[in-house]
């Protein structure tokens, strides 16, 4: 049997992972919508992360104490915006239903984590909005900031394969 190629099966995870995301990704609407998401989403993380600034001119600083939530932050606004672009794609061309909650859980969940609450003024808000149950807020996401992030990268990483397998699955095809 030389020479002869046998096709992928698509019952391999890491198959229906690529597929998914070639699927997906040959359009170039999908990718300027997956770097925008991730662009926008860096943005805000860094300003609430306090590395970041528009004024008086705009400045990005990175003190040694912040390089691993950094780096946390950077792969989880890539994890989203290749998440939210693919789900925008299952909404738009496909027939498969998603529900409301898997589209948005991982996504709030990694927002809301990846901001430092306690050293922003997201922090303010919250003890003054939420009283005793803000400071008690503000600690804890202060305190587990780090596994958060690493929860919401988690979580993310769950949802693309969510999302690739729901892909893959809606196109296979009965051979008789």
């Amino acid at each position: 049997m030389t020479g002869d190629k046998t096709l992928p099966s698509i019952n391999n995870p890491q198959n229906s992972l690529i597929l998914s995301f070639k699927m997906v990704f040959s359009i170039k609407a999908y990718i300027i919508f997956a770097a925008t998401t991730a662009l926008i989403f860096w943005i805000v993380s860094s300003i609430f992360d306090q590395l970041l600034f528009f004024s008086p001119i705009v400045i990005f600083y990175l003190p040694d104490d912040a390089v691993v939530g950094f780096i946390l932050a950077n792969i989880t606004a890539v994890f989203l915006g290749i998440v939210v672009s693919m789900n925008i794609y299952i909404f738009r061309q496909s027939k498969v239903k998603i529900g409301g909650a898997s589209f948005f859980s991982s996504s709030s969940l990694s927002v809301i984590s990846s901001t430092c609450a306690s050293c922003s003024s997201l922090g303010f808000l919250l003890v003054s909005t939420l009283g005793g149950a803000g400071v008690t807020a503000s600690a804890f996401l202060s305190n587990y900031q780090i596994p958060l992030r690493i929860l919401s990268i988690a979580l993310l990483i769950w949802a693309y394969y969510s999302v690739s397998n729901k892909l893959t699955k809606s196109c296979k095809i009965a051979i008789t």
